[in-house]
């Protein structure tokens, strides 16, 4: 997985936090985690997972599952996909840092202009598309998320 989609996983994590008024818990965090890779990767990375492939891995799971978790997700997050450079930037220096501080290596590729500037406009793409698909239903791949009573983190959310 390439540093832009793991840092896009956590930006989606507090985006779903954020707008969807949850906390993570020993029950949800598991699946929000891979409503975030999930989205993520389909996003990001160039040759990205179809849905069938990640349920070839998590044998447990049905196409329709990942299906209607990716959906879920997209309306908590309210479709907000798209990643400007700067709160890219914030995250992947964050998260840097922590690995510096926990002494974790952090395999990093530099993010110049030409990457930015791509990562931007990709989502923008991506999110426009995703506004023009209508949704037929809603799923219940979410449904045993605790309700958020107080948030517990400042997320830059643009």
């Amino acid at each position: 997985m390439y540093v832009c989609v793991c840092v896009c996983v956590c930006i989606y994590l507090e985006r779903l936090l954020y707008y969807g008024e949850i906390e993570i818990n020993p029950i949800s965090w598991k699946r929000m985690v891979l409503g975030a890779v999930l989205l993520a990767s389909k996003v990001w990375d160039d040759q990205a997972v179809w849905n069938v492939d990640y349920c070839g891995i998590l044998t447990k799971l049905q196409v329709h599952d990942m299906n209607e978790l990716e959906r879920q997700y997209l309306e908590m997050i309210q479709f907000n996909i798209n990643v400007p450079s700067g709160v890219y930037a914030k995250y992947y220096f964050d998260l840097r840092t922590l690995a510096d501080k926990n002494d974790f290596v952090f395999a990093v590729e530099p993010l110049d202009k030409n990457r930015a500037a791509k990562l931007e406009a990709t989502s923008r793409i991506c999110e426009n598309k995703l506004k023009q698909v209508p949704l037929n239903k809603k799923s219940s791949s979410l449904e045993n998320l605790a309700k958020r009573t107080n948030r517990l983190s400042t997320i830059v959310i643009s």
